[in-house]
């Protein structure tokens, strides 16, 4: 092991051993019990004296210091993130300039990068931005995945497209956790109690422990990571009527009712077969449940909503792995196989939606006797949407990285992937077999099911039984996608000089599509199209795609210590397919071709004052050409995807970590944006959609020069570091941050002009905490998340606004994800073995 990597290893888990835990009975109980006395920090004592700190990455599959990659990258190391006090993915993705969440709440969450995004959530397109933990594959666009910071060495940040080595799914960008692995020269661990308190909310606490157990000195070792957390509430469900008066939430009437709980672990075990070969085998499981709405109402005070429904969302996933590394002579040979599986389960309440339609075709049903009018009415019954969703990932990477300093380097591997999402969606209304829908839906069945007439050519739908079941499913949609990707990949540099190094890379892939889809409406009863030709409502479509990808560039040294760089890279989407009965209206077409990105990026990565300035830049142009976009029509089952046409993204983005004096360390990150569509795009009012606005009938989602959606111009953040060496006996320590996001769309995109409560305006998030970190591994920090109890939000839901607007109703206008109240966390974490 070199000289550097012994200091990396050392400082990352004295680091980890050095921030945060919080007092619970249980973790006061077994701190007591732990008690030893540890080494000083020898890496801190190298950061405390100015030195050069180099921080090692494998965004380029191979390891790298972060200032010899020639692209912008950031990175948030293990003590900064307990320095933060940043658990969750929304505090973590704060810190890093070029990525936007908009999260709705845990586990909703859709991640952006240097803006690029064509709608607030998009569900059934492909993700935009890659998400892995290790080498582990975990993308799932609008529902990212949420880790939890235990035990995790470093995030890594790689925004603009990164398809020649990430794939489809990284076409504006890629988030790395690097997880600590175990160490086979040593026994060690921790426990970390904390506890949080917040204004106005509920407590919080949590519990974590980390163990690495050497069981056969350097061969064999395992690490054992557990943690069980609670976050308590800050919304309350308030008191309410319904639009029409007929029912109320007197028996969900609570305070606080937000709540968020995680029970996960993480198992590693390294086995190091010979000097050569070593295989490394990690499970990863995480259950959350997330009861309670988790946005606000405008029109009532901060943090209150009104639901009707006992809202909720369950969401578990594991992650297994296993990989095989070993030292072929001329290069590295690493073969990993992975397998991701989520259930995500949840119910929230359509109060709104329900009682608007019932209102609208309740007034149709008794005057025009229309069967159609009277189906589709529930009588103001209750209603919410419910959703049992199921996916599963395998992977597997075949990767040769190149050994030795000569002037060829390169990275040569092939991916398969097998990726399966299933959705069985819908919405449901309780007594659904009392309602006047439920009456007339069974007359459909009668009508198509069992009689010969005319309509159906005199021949019942098989498809069709009647009586109709009874179930309280007024809406069901099940849904199955499904992606097998096959690619080929590879890149090079090339020293020309000793000072100027050429590289580029290129990516096959080639993906074959599964597609199918059912629509019954009521459960039991096809949708109208299919009931009088005697078809199931069912869609399926199959197809492929394949298509290469480039990336190239040049880097000069300008002398040891800095560096620029030039690149030019390209990311993409696969296309798809849409339903046959919304391309038969004219709506949508069949298929939709993929989606593009060019980036054009210059760039520099500089030191000064040996070490203690450091500056990366880099500024960039990004052309997206045939961009996807969801429409639809005045009804659902016209919903579709089609290709859009250009948007823009360019910005700037620096980043800077200077020491100026002993102790003291500063790091700023700061991005600047400019995204726009470069295409008007529109959908007339009748389902017919034009690339271009052709009157004023046009129902306007995109004017040429709009920004996109969760873009805002300008993110920065910002820390401040001061160690007071020798304080009772070790090392006191202060952290301040702040993270500033200008105003945003986070809202609909359709008829922004008409609509600016889908605008969210800026805001700033301040952390403080300080700590004592004592020789015998004991650390005691206090931590405040929102030092200055500000608001801000970066999801906005004005989707059931029309539907008020029939009651006249000023509620559920605008609702809001607002950020957690300040908390007040205290943490004590005791680490123990030798280090």
């Amino acid at each position: 092991m070199s000289t550097s990597s012994k200091y990396s290893a050392l400082s990352q888990f004295r680091r980890t051993l050095g921030a945060t835990a919080a007092m619970t009975p249980l973790a006061a109980a077994v701190i007591a019990a732990l008690h030893p006395a540890g080494p000083a920090f020898a890496q801190e004592s190298r950061q405390q004296s100015g030195e050069i700190e180099e921080i090692l990455v494998t965004a380029t599959k191979r390891e790298l210091n972060l200032q010899d990659v020639p692209h912008s990258i950031d990175v948030l190391s293990g003590i900064q993130l307990e320095q933060m006090g940043a658990m969750d993915l929304e505090a973590t993705m704060r810190a890093l300039p070029s990525v936007h969440l908009t999260a709705l709440q845990p586990g909703q969450n859709q991640l952006t990068m240097r803006g690029v995004s064509a709608e607030v959530f998009e569900y059934t397109r492909p993700a935009l931005v890659a998400v892995y933990l290790d080498e582990q594959p975990m993308t799932s666009n609008a529902q990212q995945v949420g880790f939890r910071n235990i035990d995790i060495q470093r995030v890594e940040s790689l925004p603009g497209p990164q398809g020649t080595l990430f794939g489809s799914s990284s076409l504006a960008g890629t988030i790395r956790y690097i997880s600590n692995k175990p160490r086979t020269d040593r026994y060690e661990g921790y426990v970390q109690g904390r506890y949080g308190t917040t204004t106005g909310g509920a407590d919080s606490y949590d519990l974590s422990g980390v163990v690495n157990v050497p069981l056969v000195e350097d061969k064999l070792a395992v690490r054992l990571v557990g943690y069980t957390s609670h976050d308590g509430g800050y919304v309350d469900n308030v008191f309410g009527t319904s639009f029409v008066g007929n029912y109320d939430n007197a028996d969900l009437v609570e305070k606080d009712h937000n709540e968020f709980d995680v029970d996960g672990g993480r198992i590693h075990v390294q086995w190091n077969i010979s000097d050569k070969w070593s295989t490394l085998i990690s499970f990863t499981a995480e259950n959350t449940s997330a009861p309670g709405a988790w946005d606000s109402d405008a029109a009532l005070d901060d943090y209150q909503v009104t639901r009707f429904h006992e809202e909720f969302r369950d969401d578990d996933w594991t992650s297994t792995s296993i990989t095989l590394s070993g030292d072929l002579g001329f290069a590295d040979l690493s073969l990993t196989a992975t397998r991701f599986e989520r259930d995500i389960v949840y119910e929230y309440d359509n109060m709104t939606y329900s009682q608007s339609r019932d209102y609208y075709n309740g007034n149709y049903c008794p005057y025009y006797g229309s069967y159609f009018y009277c189906m589709y009415t529930a009588d103001f019954y209750p209603s919410y949407i419910f959703n049992d969703q199921f996916q599963e990932r395998d992977a597997f990477e075949a990767r040769l990285v190149s050994k030795g300093d000569g002037k060829l380097k390169w990275v040569a591997g092939a991916y398969h992937e097998d990726f399966t999402n299933d959705w069985f969606y819908g919405s449901a209304v309780p007594g659904l077999e009392n309602t006047t829908m439920f009456y007339y839906a069974n007359y459909y069945a009668y009508y198509y099911g069992v009689s010969s007439n005319y309509y159906n050519n005199y021949m019942p739908n098989p498809n069709i039984e009647y009586p109709l079941p009874v179930t309280n499913r007024s809406w069901e949609w099940d849904y199955t996608q499904n992606e097998k990707r096959t690619a080929v990949f590879g890149e090079i540099d090339y020293d020309l000089t000793d000072n100027l190094t050429i590289f580029g890379g290129l990516r096959w892939a080639e993906v074959d599509r599964h597609r199918f889809e059912l629509n019954l409406y009521p459960a039991g009863l096809v949708p109208f199209g299919a009931r009088g030709d005697g078809g199931d409502g069912s869609f399926r479509s199959d197809g492929s795609d394949s298509d290469t990808i480039y990336k190239a560039g040049l880097r000069y040294d300008i002398s040891d210590d800095v560096m620029v760089y030039g690149l030019y890279s390209q990311g993409f989407r696969v296309g798809g397919a849409n339903s046959q009965r919304a391309a038969a209206s004219g709506v949508v077409p069949q298929v939709y071709n993929g989606d593009f990105l060019n980036n054009y990026e210059i760039g520099t990565k500089s030191q000064f004052f040996g070490g203690r300035l450091t500056v990366n830049a880099s500024a960039f142009l990004m052309v997206w050409e045939d961009y996807m976009q969801g429409v639809g029509g005045d009804v659902w089952w016209l919903d579709g995807t089609v290709n859009a046409g250009e948007a823009e993204a360019s910005g700037l983005e620096v980043s800077m970590h200077a020491t100026p004096i002993e102790n003291l360390s500063f790091t700023a990150n700061i991005g600047f944006f400019d995204n726009e569509f470069k295409d008007d795009f529109c959908a007339n009012f009748d389902g017919n959609v034009n690339l271009g606005c052709v009157d004023e009938n046009t129902l306007r989602r995109i004017e040429a020069g709009m920004t996109m959606p969760n873009a805002p111009d300008l993110k920065a953040w910002a820390s401040l570091n001061y160690t007071v060496p020798n304080v009772l006996g070790g090392d006191l320590w202060f952290y301040y941050d702040f993270a500033y996001q200008a105003e945003s769309w986070a809202g609909i995109t359709q008829i922004r002009e008409n609509d600016p409560d889908g605008l969210a305006p800026s805001m700033t998030i301040s952390n403080f905490s300080t700590g004592l970190r004592l020789a015998n591994q004991l650390d005691i920090t206090v931590t405040v998340n929102n030092l200055f109890n500000q608001d801000g939000f970066t999801y906005i839901w004005t989707g059931e606004g029309s539907s008020a607007d029939t009651f006249g109703s000023d509620r559920y206008q605008r609702q809001r994800a607002q950020h957690r109240p300040r908390t007040v966390w205290l943490t004590l974490k005791k680490g123990f073995g030798s280090l």
